[in-house]
């Protein structure tokens, strides 16, 4: 009797690229970011870890690059345990106050102050118009103290992060 092996591979899309950057810790109180992991695949994923508990009065604001033009393209923010548009605000500095809100099936962000799990966005590509390669800043503000922590800096991008 012969025994026979199959071995099959399945081709898929091209392998993501993922990018971490770390933020040092102790740089703020209140809010305190620890780290930022990008990946981008058929969407991009932001996640972020913070050092110090999420709390009620947090906001959290995400912008995007997606090579169009010297700065931000999009910008996302929500608070913790609230509800969430599903748009992503068209800005091209990194202002809070978007030029107009487009409307984007399939974001999803998520912050719960009740589990120890990072605070997350997920932008599908095509509601960034599909870029090649993408970069994030973030910050994470404490609006009942004032206190602020932006990562990797403040006003600052990440490494650009492939698809």
């Amino acid at each position: 009797m012969t025994l026979g092996m199959v071995v099959a591979t399945v081709s898929g899309p091209a392998v993501a690229d993922t990018r971490a950057v770390d933020d040092p810790v102790g740089d703020s109180t209140f809010v305190d970011i620890s780290r930022v992991r990008v990946v981008h695949r058929d969407a991009v994923t932001v996640r972020v870890r913070s050092a110090v508990p999420l709390a009620a009065g947090q906001r959290y604001s995400f912008w995007i690059d997606a090579g169009r033009g010297p700065g931000p393209n999009y910008h996302v923010a929500f608070y913790a345990n609230s509800d969430f548009d599903d748009a992503l605000g068209l800005v091209r500095s990194f202002s809070d106050r978007p030029s107009r809100n487009v409307p984007c099936p399939g974001l999803r962000a998520r912050a719960d102050i009740f589990a120890d799990q990072p605070v997350s966005i997920r932008v599908p590509r095509r509601c960034l118009g599909d870029p090649g390669t993408v970069r994030v800043a973030v910050r994470f503000k404490d609006e009942t103290t004032g206190t602020v922590d932006w990562a990797p800096g403040r006003r600052t991008f990440g490494p650009w992060v492939r698809r």
